[in-house]
């Protein structure tokens, strides 16, 4: 082997060598071709895996702002709506302005669970009268005055089971009868099957029967009951005014209750 190997670069030295330096060149040349063959799909494939996690970086990049978009456009939808509602209770409250109202204290409460009444300051020697609706200071409905001493009157709230209240829901207009319950809870009834109220629509007072001015805000709905099939649905509504934390209250001593006469 070693002869050999000292015969091959003798004859390099003077060129002999040069046919077989070509023939091993021939010889190699196509399994390099294959080795090449094979490597360039790897070499490739590194490449594209760099590409691929750019890319992946790039779309989980786009997701969370796409993500961040789409909850600040809901933020925005929901000021936006906000801002109606706030507008409409502004609407309710300026076409109050020409009523006169008389502030008073609540002073005690009806001791019966089964009864929604409260006790006020103020009485007949304040001009107060039975029937006056009762409203909160952000002037939401609380209940009307049912009974009247000198120096002190009984407001009958609306969540009281002998409340009935005709109301509308301010967005559809459908009517019904706000009436209150044993859970002191408030229910619109006979609401017509196929009226569109939806959740969040706000219920005010209709003025039909003569108890109630319209337009003081009753509550707000939290569900609808019944199917459009139905011949009636039932609302859940929710007092705006805070029941259970009444401290002030105004008198609306310009109102004087009219009984319509039936035919």
């Amino acid at each position: 082997m070693l002869g050999a190997g000292a015969v091959l670069l003798a004859l390099s030295g003077i060129g002999a060598a040069r046919p077989f330096e070509d023939a091993s060149f021939v010889a190699i040349r196509p399994a390099e071709d294959v080795l090449r063959t094979i490597a360039a799909p790897i070499a490739n494939l590194v490449t594209n895996f760099g590409d691929i996690r750019a890319l992946t970086s790039e779309n989980e990049r786009l997701r969370t702002e796409n993500e961040r978009l789409a909850a600040e456009l809901t933020r925005l939808q929901g000021d936006a709506s906000q801002l109606a509602d706030l507008q409409r209770l502004l609407d309710v409250k300026q076409a109050l302005a020409d009523q006169t109202f008389l502030s008073g204290r609540v002073v005690a409460s009806e001791p019966n669970n089964l009864r929604q009444v409260v006790a006020i300051d103020r009485g007949k020697s304040d001009g107060v009268r039975p029937g006056m609706p009762v409203v909160s200071e952000g002037k939401t409905l609380v209940g009307t005055v049912s009974k009247v001493d000198s120096n002190h009157a009984w407001v009958t709230l609306m969540t009281d089971i002998d409340s009935a209240v005709s109301a509308q829901d301010l967005e559809s207009q459908a009517a019904g009868v706000v009436s209150g319950g044993y859970d002191r809870r408030l229910t619109m009834g006979f609401v017509a099957g196929d009226a569109m109220v939806r959740e969040g629509d706000t219920i005010v007072t209709s003025g039909l029967g003569g108890s109630y001015p319209p337009g003081l805000v009753v509550g707000r709905v939290t569900a609808v009951n019944g199917q459009p099939q139905e011949l009636f649905r039932r609302i859940a509504v929710e007092p705006l005014a805070s029941m259970s934390r009444l401290n002030t209250v105004l008198i609306m001593t310009s109102f004087s209750r009219s009984r319509i006469p039936l035919p």
